[in-house]
C-alpha cells in the first residue's frame, strides 16, 4: 500500500509541540517525524523539547540549543558532523514515524530536494569515503596500548591486539604524523617484512615511513616504552 506524506511549513510544524496533549513533531534535515511516543523526552518540560516544532538540524551536532543555534544552515560543519547528522536521521527513522517533509532549506514547496540537500548528500559521500580511508589507516597502523599513572609515569606498548585490532604481528610504537591531521598519534608499526605501501624491496616493514618518528627516550626496537612524568 502506497503511503502519502505531508508537506509542512514551519508555521504548521510549530503547532505540534505537545501542548494540551497534542502530538509532537520534530524535523531534522527537512524530514518530519512524529515523536509523540517519546513525550517524556520531547513534550513540554522534556530534555529535548526545544527540538520540537522547530527546524534546528545544526544543533544536533553543534550542541548549541539556543534560538541562534537552532538553524538549518550547515556551513562550516566538519565531515564528522555531517556523518553525525546522518546518524541522527537514521535513528529517527528506526525509532519513530516519518510523516513528511519540511518546506524550506532542504525541500522546496513541491517536496523536491533543494541545492542544500544536494550539497549535504555530496558531503556525506565525502564523509563516508574519509571514514573508509581512516578505517584502512587504523588497520595499517593500529593504535598503541597506553596507561598513565598520574604524576608518576606513562607507558605505551604494542601487542597483537593493541588498539582493538587483531593481527599476526606486534610492531613497535612510533609517533605517527598522519597527513591531514594536526596532531601525531601513537601507532604500532611493522618492523619486519615488506612495507605496507609496496614498491620497495626493504624488509624492515614500515620503519622507513617518513611520517613516523621514534619517541624520545624509547629504544627504536622496543615494543614497550615507559616515560616518567
Amino acid at each position: 500500500m502506497k503511503r502519502f506524506y505531508v508537506l509542512f511549513t514551519l508555521d504548521e510544524l510549530e503547532k505540534y509541540r505537545g501542548q494540551d496533549g497534542n502530538d509532537i513533531y520534530l524535523a531534522i534535515l527537512g524530514q518530519v517525524f512524529d515523536v509523540t511516543k517519546g513525550r517524556k523526552h520531547y513534550g513540554p518540560g522534556g530534555t529535548y523539547h526545544f527540538f520540537t516544532g522547530n527546524a534546528g538540524t545544526r544543533a544536533f551536532v553543534s550542541g548549541d540549543f539556543s534560538q541562534q543555534g537552532l538553524k538549518e544552515n550547515l556551513d562550516g560543519l566538519s565531515l564528522k558532523d555531517i556523518q553525525g547528522i546522518s546518524g541522527w536521521v537514521d535513528f529517527y527513522h528506526q525509532q519513530y514515524t516519518y510523516i513528511g517533509k519540511l518546506v524550506g532549506h532542504f525541500y522546496d514547496e513541491n517536496g523536491n530536494p533543494t541545492a542544500a540537500m544536494d550539497e549535504f548528500e555530496n558531503l556525506l559521500e565525502q564523509a563516508k569515503q574519509k571514514q573508509k580511508e581512516d578505517d584502512e589507516d587504523l588497520k595499517r597502523f593500529p593504535p598503541c596500548n597506553s596507561e598513565t599513572k598520574v604524576g608518576v609515569s606513562r607507558r605505551i606498548w604494542c601487542s597483537e591486539n593493541s588498539g582493538g585490532i587483531k593481527r599476526d604481528w606486534t610492531g613497535v610504537p612510533r609517533q605517527y604524523f598522519q597527513p591531514g591531521n594536526s596532531q601525531a598519534r601513537c601507532a604500532c608499526v611493522r618492523d619486519k617484512g615488506p612495507p605496507s605501501s609496496g614498491g620497495s624491496s626493504s624488509n624492515n616493514g614500515d620503519l622507513n615511513n617518513p611520517n613516523m618518528k621514534v619517541y624520545d627516550g624509547c629504544e627504536p626496537t622496543a615494543t614497550s616504552c615507559n616515560f616518567k612524568d
